[in-house]
This record gives structure tokens, sequence and C-alpha cells, in this order.
């Protein structure tokens, strides 16, 4: 990983990011600093599972919309802090729940990386967040309908291409808490 990812990573603040500007399978990202500090609390199993179900429309049928690699990064941090929790069946229950999930996201990227013809990401992780790739700060309802109408293959390429940066940290977190393994080994393949 790059030295400037590496840094964008660990330093990314989930107030840097315009959510309310991000579309989704199902909107936009709005509701995301609210679900990832819900997330962080691990307190309640069924909200926990219900918080889960709604931050994860940033993926739908294995395709991730402009808000995943964002979410990823602090889903990641989440899963650690979740890992190195003891005594706690909710930060138990919530490392299995998002390990499967960032498997899961992870065969994604994988699938896509390998059959899409790829473009050149986006020079910066940051990139993403360009104006001309969030939803005017005034828009309506139809304007999340029609935002990919126009072409963003560079977004969608880096979408992917970033997403699968920070997924690349989850094998080195799962062998650090000697967890799930299988999971570890199908992240590495």
């Amino acid at each position: 990983m790059k030295k400037e990812v590496k840094d964008y990573i660990e330093n990314l603040d989930k107030k840097d990011i315009p959510w309310h500007r991000m579309v989704t399978a199902y909107g936009t990202a709005r509701e995301y600093p609210a679900y990832l500090d819900i997330l962080g609390e691990m307190k309640d199993i069924q909200v926990l599972e219900n918080v889960l179900n709604s931050i994860s429309d940033f993926e739908h049928q294995e395709t991730l919309f402009p808000p995943a690699p964002f979410a990823l990064v602090f889903l990641v941090r989440i899963l650690e802090k979740a890992l190195s929790t003891e005594n706690n069946p909710n930060a138990d229950y919530l490392a299995e729940k998002l390990a499967d999930f960032l498997g899961y996201c992870y065969e994604a990227c994988d699938n896509v990386m390998n059959s899409y013809d790829p473009d050149e990401p986006f020079e910066n992780f940051s990139d993403m967040l360009d104006e001309e790739y969030l939803l005017p700060e005034d828009y309506e309802e139809e304007d999340i309908d029609e935002f990919f109408e126009e072409g963003y293959d560079k977004l969608f390429y880096s979408t992917y291409y970033y997403s699968e940066i920070v997924l690349s940290q989850v094998p080195e977190i799962l062998d650090k808490y000697n967890r799930f393994p299988e999971i570890s080994e199908k992240m590495k393949k």
C-alpha cells in the first residue's frame, strides 16, 4: 500500500466525508456517521443487526457504491476494536458479522477487479470526494436516480480499487487476534 493511501486511511475522520451527498443502493449515506457510532458502542445485538443491515447498502448484489471505501475504513476499525474487546458477547457477535461481511465485500472487489477492463484509479483516495462525484448540496430525489446515468467509469473502478486496498488489512487483523482463519485465508488468495 502506498504511504499516501495508508496515511489517508489512518487519519480519515468520519466528519471529513460528505455522507449526505454520496449515493447508496437505497438513497444516500446520510445516516452512516450515526450507524458507525452505534456499531462502535457494541451494545445491543438486535440493534447491531439492524444497523449492519442498514449500513450495508453501500453494497448491492456485489455492486459497490461510492461510500464503500470510506465506510469500509471505519468498519475495519470497528472490527479490530471488536476483536480486541474481551468478555463481551456483543463484541464477539459483531466481530463475526463484520468479518463475514468484509470477506464478502472483498470477494465482490476481487470479482470486479479480475473481470473489469481496468481504468486507472484516481490518483488519490480523496479524489472520489471531488464535487463532480457528489450529489449537489440541494439535491432532489430525482438527482439520486439520475446520478449514474452519466459516465462514471473512473469513479466505479476507483470505488473497487480503494475498497480492496482498505480490505487488504483484514487478514492481518484477523491473524493478529487468531480469529476467523477461513476468512483470512480466503482473502489472502
